[in-house]
């Protein structure tokens, strides 16, 4: 069974960006994506080191009438054009509201618990990291260890209420920590 690397979009690969409502959110359109410093770095040297690499994240813009579903699209192709050749084995989005009650919205383990069964990850040695609580409880709920990326613009989605297992700066302070957990 292998070790994986679940990972949030938003707040941890790339930049959030300020929307007309003057809250911090997802881009929403494709010249807004920024890729993180560090962050194409840190997903290869993870990469590198045998883990393997899933996106899990929440993009409700679309079904909150703030974009199209082709914009969200759209935005999806502009990041895997920036990450380059980084090896993301595969991107799980939701784009449910939370109001919407679905199955695959995080906090919900869905995704997590999917590409366990599919890929043959050991759920136990794998890592689930985000700049949100519901980020958090999704690992836990999944049976992952968790991180916490406090990500400046993000702190309205941390109440405190999370408990992770490690706290760090960013993505690349996150891939750092765990060079040092044994295979």
């Amino acid at each position: 069974m292998k070790r994986a690397l679940f990972l949030d979009r938003d707040g941890v690969i790339d930049a959030l960006v300020r929307h007309d409502d003057g809250e911090w959110g997802a881009p929403l359109r494709p010249e807004q994506v920024s890729i993180l410093p560090g962050a194409v770095d840190a997903i290869r040297h993870a990469g590198s080191a045998g883990w393997v690499l899933f996106v899990v994240t929440n993009q409700p813009d679309a079904a909150k009438g703030k974009t199209t579903q082709g914009s969200l699209h759209q935005v999806h192709e502009e990041l895997l054009r920036r990450l380059g050749d980084v090896p993301i084995t595969e991107f799980f989005y939701c784009f449910h509201r939370a109001e919407d009650l679905c199955a695959c919205r995080k906090p919900s383990p869905y995704f997590v618990q999917h590409a366990a069964r599919y890929h043959e990850v050991d759920l136990a040695r794998s890592w689930f990291a985000g700049d949100a609580d519901t980020d958090v409880e999704c690992g836990r709920r999944a049976g992952c260890k968790t991180a916490l990326i406090e990500y400046p613009r993000s702190q309205h989605r941390r109440a405190g209420a999370a408990q992770p297992d490690l706290v760090c700066a960013d993505l690349p302070a996150f891939v750092g920590q765990l060079s040092q957990e044994p295979n």
